[in-house]
């Protein structure tokens, strides 16, 4: 019942294009992507999705990142692993 604050690492996110099913990653939420860009690698870009309030970011592959056609203002669903979540 009270707030708390979670650092979650953008390496530690995942996107998929509809709701998780069968995947050991368990917390899932939907979102809508925000913004995107380029990472330090080109391989990567930098995916910035708002849950709710929230804004998160997501580190994916460029290739990921084409395959899913994401583009602003999309929904989404966010996956998180568990082990990043820490207080």
């Amino acid at each position: 019942g009270r707030a708390v604050r979670l650092r979650v690492l953008a390496r530690d996110v995942s996107i998929a294009s509809e709701e998780p099913r069968g995947t050991s990653i368990v917390n899932h939420m939907p979102c809508v992507i925000e913004t995107s860009g380029p990472d330090t690698h080109a391989s990567q870009i930098m995916v910035q999705v708002r849950v709710g309030p929230s804004l998160l970011l997501a580190r994916i592959t460029a290739r990921s990142f084409a395959a899913l056609q994401l583009r602003p203002g999309q929904s989404a669903w966010l996956q998180v692993k568990s082990v990043a979540l820490v207080q």
